[in-house]
């Protein structure tokens, strides 16, 4: 008896726990489409160093 209850008791965790993974089919942005930055070029061309040029915020003696 102690084992089925035990056996019940895991199925009924498993059960709530699969039901956590269900996602809506659609979900609008809450932004707007205007004020979304992404997707977007990766590295920046605008905050990144060019190639074999140092940074500016950090400086190496």
């Amino acid at each position: 008896m102690r084992r089925a209850l035990l056996v019940l008791a895991t199925a009924a965790v498993a059960l709530t726990l699969a039901g956590c993974g269900k996602k809506p089919g659609f979900v609008d942005a809450p932004q707007g489409r205007e004020n979304d930055r992404f997707p977007q070029t990766y590295p920046n061309p605008k905050t990144d160093p060019k190639p074999g040029q140092p940074s500016p915020g950090v400086r190496f003696p």
